[in-house]
């Protein structure tokens, strides 16, 4: 998106498949990051005598729905932060568990490896003070935090070396996959546009609206007349696009405001639409070349199938050894106020 563009708004895009729920597997590694500093606070839950506290769930909790884009509304309900509260909170014993399970299993990484993935994170901020100013916010000391990050590496080469490796996916799973998903498998529609804009404000009054367009129609006149639409985009268009010649290149309907792709997507090459209102003005919309909306082949899907089912069986995988580990765990909860 080209943001102060006049058609175009913020919406999230749908991928060929998607995304797989990652209760567990991308829960578990975002949520290692998101622990609070120690104190003596009360404990939420125990396991196996280690104790979780209220500040870290509640830390968890606020880094969770930031990561899953959670409205404000949702925040502010309280049923909805209960439920969200205690999927977290099952997040963090599985951590537990795994980093126990890690710890048993020799996998827990050797000082250096941590030093280098402390130095990475480093080298993200701009200053050594923006980096212990955005850890300090999570609740870390640069010492807790390195922790963490041991944690974090001895989890991953759990879920790599115990889990992820013994994955296979077959080509009749990517096959069965492909054919049951075949509303799933298409290119996304997208048209090569120009517009015009005459731009007007929500508030501006019925004068200031007819004026504006009364200068749309005359410059739709000039198009359909055989002017060049480029040239009066150029001349006329207050749209950022305008010195472009008015050029959106391809874009897909859903980054468009509804009656602008209403109006966009039904043009034929060449055409130019008629007068479009929306809340950024009046447009005038060309249709250069319509591209996309057909079946990818199977050949060509087969990797990023293939890359889900094996996501999609790993978090299974992940989800039962979790379950096994808390079965023969001492794990209990307090009651979440």
């Amino acid at each position: 998106m080209r943001v102060g563009t006049g058609c175009k708004e913020r919406k999230k895009h749908r991928t060929m498949m998607g995304r797989p729920a990652a209760l567990l597997l991308c829960s578990l590694l975002l949520l290692l990051g998101a622990s609070a500093r120690a104190t003596d606070m009360d404990p939420v839950a125990t396991v196996n005598g280690t104790r979780i506290l209220r500040a870290r769930l509640e830390n968890a909790v606020q880094f969770y729905l930031q990561q899953r884009g959670a409205d404000s509304q949702d925040s502010r309900n309280p049923a909805q932060v209960r439920r969200v509260e205690r999927q977290v909170l099952d997040v963090l014993i599985g951590q537990e568990l795994l980093w126990a399970e890690a710890r048993v299993k020799n996998l827990v990484p050797p000082a250096a490896e941590v030093d280098q993935a402390l130095a990475r994170a480093k080298q993200r901020f701009p200053t050594p003070e923006a980096f212990q100013a955005e850890i300090a916010r999570g609740g870390f000391t640069e010492e807790s935090y390195a922790e963490d990050l041991k944690q974090q590496l001895a989890v991953r080469r759990l879920i790599q070396e115990e889990i992820a490796s013994g994955v296979t996916v077959t080509d009749q799973e990517v096959d069965a996959f492909y054919r049951a998903n075949l509303d799933q498998m298409r290119r996304p529609e997208e048209a090569h546009l120009r517009h015009l804009l005459v731009a007007l404000d929500p508030g501006a009054d019925e004068a200031a609206a007819k004026a504006a367009r009364a200068k749309i129609e005359r410059v739709l006149a000039e198009a359909r007349g055989g002017a060049d639409f480029a040239e009066l985009a150029k001349t006329h268009s207050d749209d950022p696009s305008g010195p472009q010649g008015g050029d959106l290149g391809f874009v897909e309907r859903e980054q468009l405001v509804t009656p602008f792709a209403d109006a966009a997507f039904a043009l034929q090459r060449g055409e130019i639409s008629d007068v479009v209102r929306t809340q950024f003005g009046f447009h005038v919309i060309r249709l250069e070349e319509r591209r996309g909306g057909d079946l990818v082949p199977q050949a060509e899907a087969a990797g990023r199938i293939r890359d889900h089912l094996v996501s999609a069986k790993v978090q299974q995988a992940l989800q039962d050894r979790v379950a096994r580990l808390r079965a023969d765990a001492a794990v209990e909860i307090a009651e979440l106020r």
